[in-house]
């Protein structure tokens, strides 16, 4: 998959995850760097990111995903840039 795939894949899925509130902390930070100033685009780049880096943990270290890690990640996303 080149990088642009993955991209639009992670998108997709943050946008999934916001629209049926599964888990409840996807629409939670959207609202919130939403709210805060940021555009949508860069509020589903940014939770995109977020995404990737905790599926590229669990692929390296071999285990599931983790929920409350990737809430972590969402958490740690500033609402100003």
């Amino acid at each position: 998959m080149n990088d642009k795939t993955v991209r639009d894949v992670m998108l997709d899925t943050v946008l999934n995850q916001i629209n049926t509130n599964d888990p409840p902390e996807a629409r939670e930070t959207y609202d919130r760097l939403f709210d805060g100033g940021r555009s949508n685009n860069e509020a589903l780049q940014l939770m995109a990111q977020a995404l990737r880096m905790e599926m590229d943990r669990m692929l390296k270290e071999g285990t599931p995903f983790d929920n409350a890690k990737y809430a972590a990640l969402l958490a740690k996303i500033p609402t100003e840039g």
